[in-house]
């Protein structure tokens, strides 16, 4: 989703120049990971060579919505600012995660008439469908993040993946629409502009880090993403090479440190060390206090990615990322959960950037490159409408693009 720059009377923030940082480039794409322990900043070229990346702590950003405004828009500033001195070029624009309890996705049906006699359905058919669904399923407090079609149905019989060529006189869709609050999208693009770039697009944390963990035929086969991070674990559903659902769960590293600091009375810092010192496998008292914790929660999961198994011929791919990950013996505790194996994550195509803790900005920019390369193919990426009255979001076209 697109948003016009924030219009404030608080004008952004001026940036020192850099004397390296001279480039001006149109088809550079910086992709900007909020975290919660972190903000990380990518950069790269439209041809997806990293040029530059940088991180720094968060500060005003508590469980993935903005605390304070002023904080977290300096923490976004130094950490493009960090990857712009590396890439020496200079960003405008940025393509940036939300995440969070407060991401829903509903299921919606729509229709639309295409003629007496069948006739040829064109892209502006499907526009017209899935904007059917999406208007009968949003209320006022929710803005539509990605726009997913399950099915498409051509004069109520033939059930088809892609209706677009195809002839019919009636189509319908069954859609997926994830969504967020207004307010948290409002708020993040807020932060993103005051620290002096355009928030171009926002997709959920799963759909960008699912593009830099997986190859793309796992994504296509169906693959599922469990990011197990600081203050949030969240699992992603991908399937015919789209993001088909996200989920979110109050889990995370620091609920299994604060179970060690009320059971031992220890400072939080100390419970922090024993946690990635004995992790899920030693035979002691703190595997003893954490597994029971751990195992609920990725009951949790699987029971929300039953239905998606069962409608699957073969296994799907299965990668865990996030802090937690990281833990001797949470990989084999998710594989007993799960039931199938788990791998941990690995950057796809990072070049001699490895670091995992840069999943999600660079899957964020790749979703960029692909944007940049539909668009030199003068495919139709998105649409405007209406947001909150001082934003305007892009609704991506079904025939390029269902991030």
């Amino acid at each position: 989703m697109s948003f016009a720059q924030y219009s404030s009377s608080d004008p952004p923030r001026r940036r020192v120049e850099k004397k390296e940082v001279t480039i001006m480039r149109s088809e550079i794409i910086c992709g900007l990971d909020i975290g919660a322990s972190n903000v990380r900043a990518l950069i790269a070229s439209a041809d997806g060579n990293i040029l530059g990346f940088g991180q720094v702590p968060t500060r005003g950003f508590s469980k993935s919505v903005v605390s304070n405004l002023g904080l977290l828009s300096e923490a976004i500033e130094a950490s493009v600012m960090k990857a712009e001195e590396m890439a020496k070029v200079r960003v405008r624009k940025v393509i940036t995660n939300v995440s969070g309890a407060h991401i829903r996705t509903f299921q919606s049906r729509g229709s639309v008439y295409i003629s007496d006699r069948p006739s040829e359905i064109t892209k502006d058919d499907i526009k017209r469908c899935m904007e059917s669904a999406k208007i009968i399923a949003m209320s006022l407090d929710r803005e539509a993040v990605h726009l997913v079609p399950v099915r498409f149905f051509i004069d109520d019989k033939m059930e088809i993946n892609d209706p677009l060529g195809l002839f019919g006189s009636k189509l319908d869709v069954d859609l997926n629409i994830i969504t967020s609050l207004v307010t948290v999208l409002q708020n993040i693009t807020k932060a993103v502009n005051l620290a002096g770039y355009e928030a171009d697009e926002l997709i959920v944390s799963g759909a960008g880090t699912g593009l830099s963990v997986f190859e793309e035929e796992e994504l296509v086969n169906g693959a599922v993403l469990v990011d197990a991070g600081k203050e949030i674990t969240e699992a992603a559903l991908f399937i015919d090479g789209k993001i088909l659902d996200s989920f979110t769960f109050p889990f995370g590293g620091d609920d299994l440190t604060q179970v060690l600091q009320d059971n031992m009375k220890i400072l939080f810092d100390e419970a922090e060390e024993l946690k990635i010192k004995y992790g899920l496998v030693a035979k002691s008292e703190i595997t003893n206090l954490l597994l029971p914790k751990a195992e609920a929660v990725l009951e949790d999961i699987h029971k929300k990615l039953e239905p998606f198994l069962k409608n699957k011929k073969s296994l799907p791919h299965v990668i865990v990322v996030g802090g937690v990950a990281k833990m001797d013996g949470f990989i084999e505790t998710v594989e007993k959960v799960f039931k199938m194996p788990v791998n941990i994550g690995n950057l796809k195509s990072g070049g001699k950037l490895s670091d995992i803790t840069f999943a999600c900005s660079l899957g964020l920019m790749k979703y960029g490159a692909k944007k940049l390369i539909a668009a030199k193919s003068s495919i139709s990426m998105s649409e405007p409408v209406g947001f909150a009255g001082r934003f305007i979001t892009k609704i991506k076209s079904i025939v390029s693009e269902y991030f």
